[in-house]
Parts: C-alpha cells; sequence; structure tokens
C-alpha cells in the first residue's frame, strides 16, 4: 500500500524558507522540499524514513513553546538524516547510518541555493551538527531539536518493540554478533547519561525512556548470539518503490505476515500485540523485550540499520 507524500509536509518546507528570507521562488522551495522527501522515502530507511521525518517534525511543534526559532527547527529537521547510507562498504568503515556532518554540509549547501541569509544557514547547519551523538549545547533550540529526534526512547513498549525492528532491518549488513555488540554499547551509553532528554516538556518522558533502555540493557546481555541464524538477503522490500523516480513520491509500505513460531521460553515473537503481554512497568517492559529482542533478531524478518547515537 503507497503512502502518498501529504502536500502539508511539501507546503510546510516551502513555508519555513519563505518565513527565514529565502530568495528562491515557491516552485524551486517545493521541489526541494519533494528532492528530500524522495530521499527519506529510499526503501532502505526501515526507521530513519519519511514517518521519522514527520514524527519529528510534529515532535518539534509539541515542544514548540520553548522553541525560540521553529522555521529554523522544521528545516533542521528536513536535513538532519539527508546522508544516508547502509551499504555493507559502509558498515565495513563503521559509516552506516545517518552522516550528521554530511547532512549538515548539504543543508548548507542547498540553503545558500534557496538563497536563505547566510546567518540563517548557519543557525540551522548548528541545529543539524547538535545531534552528533545527540550533546546538546546550552542553545535552547538545539535541545528542542534532540528531544524531537530521541523521543522514540520514551514510546510504550508495544512502539519501542516496532521501532527496534525496524532498526534491526536497516541495519541488515550487520552480522548477528556486531549487532548485538554495537547496539548494547548505544544502549549503555545512553543510559550513562545523567539526562536523556534536556527540555522541561521533554523532561517527562526520562522514566519511560529508561525503562524500555534497561529492559533492551537486560535482554541484550542474555542472548545467545550463537544459536540465531545469519541474517537473510535483502528480500522484495528493499527494492525501490514504484514513482520515486517518476515524481509521483509515493512510499510503499509494506507489511509482512510471518508464520508463527514458538521460540525459547515459548515466547512467540510473531504473536498479536495483544498477547504480547504489554505494560508500563519495567517488569512487563522485560518481557516484551523477550519478545523484541528475539524477533529483532530472527533473521527471516529482517534488515539492518547504522549503528551509532545519530541513529537513535
Amino acid at each position: 500500500m503507497a503512502e502518498t507524500i501529504p502536500a502539508w509536509l511539501i507546503s510546510g518546507f516551502a513555508r519555513a524558507c519563505a518565513n527565514l528570507g529565502a530568495s528562491a521562488s515557491r516552485e524551486a522551495e517545493e521541489q526541494q522540499a519533494r528532492d528530500l522527501a524522495t530521499v527519506w522515502s529510499a526503501p532502505e530507511r526501515c526507521f530513519h524514513n519519511l514517518t521519522h521525518l514527520k514524527d519529528t517534525l510534529e515532535n518539534v511543534d509539541f515542544l514548540a513553546e520553548q522553541a525560540r526559532d521553529i522555521d529554523a527547527l522544521h528545516l533542521a529537521v528536513w536535513f538532519h538524516g539527508a546522508v544516508f547510507d547502509v551499504s555493507e562498504a559502509a558498515v565495513e568503515r563503521s559509516e552506516g547510518g545517518i552522516n550528521i556532518m554530511e547532512s549538515a554540509k548539504l543543508a548548507q549547501n542547498r540553503l545558500t541555493f534557496l538563497g536563505l541569509p547566510p546567518e540563517k544557514v548557519d543557525i540551522i547547519v548548528a541545529l543539524i551538527e547538535s545531534l552528533y551523538r545527540h550533546k546538546a549545547t546550552e542553545d535552547i533550540d538545539s535541545q528542542v531539536l534532540c528531544d524531537a529526534d530521541l523521543a522514540i526512547l520514551s514510546a510504550d513498549p508495544e512502539e519501542y518493540l516496532d521501532y527496534l525492528q525496524a532498526i534491526r532491518e536497516e541495519y541488515r549488513a550487520y552480522s548477528n554478533e556486531r549487532f548485538v555488540e554495537t547496539r548494547l554499547e548505544i544502549v549503555e551509553s545512553l543510559l550513562a547519561r545523567p539526562q536523556l532528554f534536556y527540555t522541561h516538556t521533554a523532561a517527562t518522558w526520562e522514566e519511560q525512556a529508561r525503562e524500555n533502555l534497561l529492559a533492551e540493557q537486560s535482554r541484550l546481555h542474555k542472548v545467545n548470539v550463537s544459536e540465531l541464524p545469519p541474517p537473510p538477503e535483502p528480500s522484495a522490500s528493499t527494492l525501490p518503490a514504484p514513482g520515486l523516480d517518476s515524481g509521483s513520491f509515493e512510499v510503499i509500505s509494506e507489511t509482512d505476515e510471518a508464520e508463527d513460531s514458538k521460540i525459547a521460553g515459548d515466547i512467540n515473537p510473531y504473536a498479536p500485540t495483544d498477547e504480547a503481554d504489554l505494560g508500563s512497568t519495567l517488569e512487563n517492559v522485560e518481557e516484551v523485550m523477550d519478545t523484541l529482542v528475539m524477533k529483532a533478531l530472527k533473521s527471516d524478518e529482517m534488515t539492518i540499520k547504522p549503528m551509532s547515537d545519530n541513529a537513535q
């Protein structure tokens, strides 16, 4: 089923450009938005995709009362993950996933082309660069952007499971061993931080985010990687989506139905969510994580993603 890129997404980009003083035509601004939407719609993007772009824009709007320059934030979101590579070659170079610094350079180039004032371009570039390792500065807009980008960590257990499955799928080029090792490093690095979120509003997300991360950490420590099957070859879901080259800008949202399969402890990782005993307590989250980790590492359903703090 194809998801058509909404008109409000394109017009929102153009409006932000105009509000910041761009000298380019509305047509040029909207074309740039379509080009970026095509990039975000690439089939290898299983999590950092068009949905993530829209969600992050919505998260920024949710935190808007604490923001200073909402238009600069919107454009920073559009560009922050524009440069993205999960090929085997990128993984071998330890450069798989979103490249924040190259995305910032792209933003500088394209926004300058659209005629934004240099001082506005510099602000947007600095915002994007603040996402590297998610180390926000004292700048409130950098804090808003970091919080908006990491909001998924505070999702309810069911949504967090979907997030981890998508991350594993993006990082298909990682072996099971490397994925578990790298993911564990990321999780423990996040848990070691004194705070995950910076703004007053997002501070309320902290408890749920830490529950999710602690549960994931616990299950990653227990995974017996030697018993896991190797990652699969790319499936049909990684083939180019129709329309991306023709200008219709559609994104294929494919849902695969896998056969029920019993994993250790009689856990069915493919069971409907109402059978997963989802809950908000740490104990229930850990039960979900049993399902989450095993399903995320079950190679007949996964693809892989860029393993870095930037990849969330």
